[in-house]
C-alpha cells in the first residue's frame, strides 16, 4: 500500500464530487468504438475504487466510473460481457478497449488517511474479454488479472500476470509520471564512487548462481514438462509442433532460472542512474565506511534499494511469465490447437 497525499486529495475530491451529484459517476473515459473491441470488466470489494487509464495522448488519465462510494451510485457502465462476473462482487463497471493497444492502468482507492494504489501495463486482443479483481485485506492491496471465457456454459477464467512498465512517453508531465533524473558529468571518482556504493550494497543472497541454468534446465526435466503435456492433451500433433513447444518450455526454464540475475541487472541500473544524478558531495556521503558517512541517509538509501530489489525480482519473473505465455498462445494459434482442446494456451 502506497500513501500519496496528493493522490488521496485527488480522489477525496473526486468522491466529494458525485457524492454531492447525486447519481453515479461515470468518469471520462470513452468506450473504444471498434467492432474487435475488447472488453474489461473492473470489480472491487474495496470503498471508493476507481479505476484511470492513460497513454501517450492522455498522460493525466482518464476515469472510468466511482465505485462502492456510500454517498453516490455505482456507475452503471456495461459492455455486454458473456461471463457474469462474481457472485461475490461488491461493485463493478465494464468497458470497452483498443484492441492489441498498450494503456497503463492504474487502480486506487481513497480511503480515511491514504490511497491504495495498483497499476500496470497491458494491450488485450481482439474480441477477448477480461476481469480486473481488486481487493483489500488491511492495508495491503491485492489485484488481479484474467482472461475470460464462456465455454459450454461455464465461465473460464485464466490469469494473467501484472506487469507495470510505466510510461515513457509522459515523463515529466505530472506527479505521476515524474521527470526522469538527469545525470551529471562523468569523472573518473564519481564513477569509482557509484561503483562502490553499488558494490558494497550486494548482498550474498542477491548474487545470482553461476550453474543454476546448468543445473536445472536439463534435457530430462524439458523431455518431462513435453510428456506430461502430451499426456494431458490427448490430441495428435505433427513433430514440428512439439519440437517448437520443447524449445519454448527450455526458453521459459531458462528465463525463470535467470529471474536473480535479471534483477541484479535492474537494480544496478537504477541505483547507477540514482547516483548520477548526485553532486560528487552527496555521492561521497553514501560511501560505506568512508570519514564523510551519512550513516543515516546511507541505510535509508540501502532500505530503499533493497525494496526496490525484490520488486524488481517479481517484475522479472512476471515478465518470464508474460513472455511465455505469448509464445505458447502464439504456438497453439498457428496450430489451429483451441480447435481441439479447450485446455490450449491463450494470450
Amino acid at each position: 500500500m502506497r500513501s500519496y497525499p496528493s493522490l488521496h486529495a485527488l480522489g477525496l475530491l473526486t468522491a466529494i464530487t458525485a457524492s454531492l451529484s447525486g447519481c453515479s459517476f461515470n468518469g471520462s473515459y470513452p468506450d473504444a468504438t471498434e467492432a474487435d473491441a475488447a472488453k474489461l470488466r473492473f470489480v472491487s470489494n474495496v470503498e471508493n475504487s476507481t479505476l484511470d487509464l492513460f497513454d501517450a495522448e492522455h498522460c493525466g488519465g482518464r476515469n472510468t466510473g466511482l465505485l462502492n462510494n456510500l454517498f453516490a451510485a455505482d456507475t452503471r457502465r456495461r459492455a455486454d460481457m458473456s461471463v457474469a462476473p462474481p457472485a461475490d462482487a461488491r461493485g463493478y463497471l465494464e468497458i470497452r478497449l483498443k484492441p492489441e493497444s498498450e494503456v497503463f492502468y492504474r487502480i486506487n482507492t481513497v480511503g480515511s488517511g491514504s490511497v491504495c494504489g495498483i497499476a500496470f501495463n497491458f494491450a488485450p486482443q481482439r474480441n477477448t474479454e477480461y476481469e480486473v479483481f481488486f481487493n483489500r485485506r488491511g492495508s495491503v492491496c491485492t489485484a488481479s488479472l484474467n482472461r475470460l471465457e464462456n465455454v459450454n456454459g461455464k465461465a473460464i477464467r485464466s490469469p494473467i500476470p501484472l506487469v507495470e512498465k510505466g510510461l515513457p512517453a509522459c515523463a515529466g508531465s505530472n506527479p505521476i509520471f515524474p521527470k526522469a533524473a538527469v545525470a551529471l558529468p562523468s569523472t573518473p571518482e564519481r564513477d569509482a564512487l557509484i561503483e562502490q556504493i553499488i558494490n558494497a550494497s550486494i548482498v550474498a543472497d542477491m548474487r545470482p548462481d553461476p550453474d543454476a541454468i546448468t543445473r536445472e534446465v536439463t534435457a530430462e526435466k524439458v523431455d518431462k514438462v513435453v510428456d506430461d503435456r502430451k499426456r494431458l492433451m490427448g490430441i495428435t500433433l505433427p513433430d514440428t509442433y512439439w519440437a517448437e513447444y520443447r524449445q519454448n518450455v527450455k526458453l521459459f526454464a531458462t528465463e525463470v532460472t535467470g529471474v536473480k540475475e535479471r534483477a541484479l541487472t535492474l537494480y544496478k541500473n537504477v541505483y547507477r542512474s540514482q547516483l548520477q544524478s548526485l553532486d560528487t558531495v552527496q555521492i561521497k556521503q553514501l560511501v560505506p565506511d568512508s570519514d564523510t558517512a551519512n550513516l543515516t541517509w546511507a541505510l535509508a538509501q540501502n532500505n530503499a534499494m533493497m525494496d526496490y530489489y525484490h520488486s524488481a525480482n517479481l517484475i522479472a519473473l512476471k515478465e518470464a511469465v508474460s513472455n511465455n505465455l505469448v509464445r505458447m498462445a502464439d504456438l497453439d494459434r498457428r496450430f489451429n490447437v483451441c480447435k481441439q482442446y479447450s485446455g490450449c494456451w491463450k494470450n
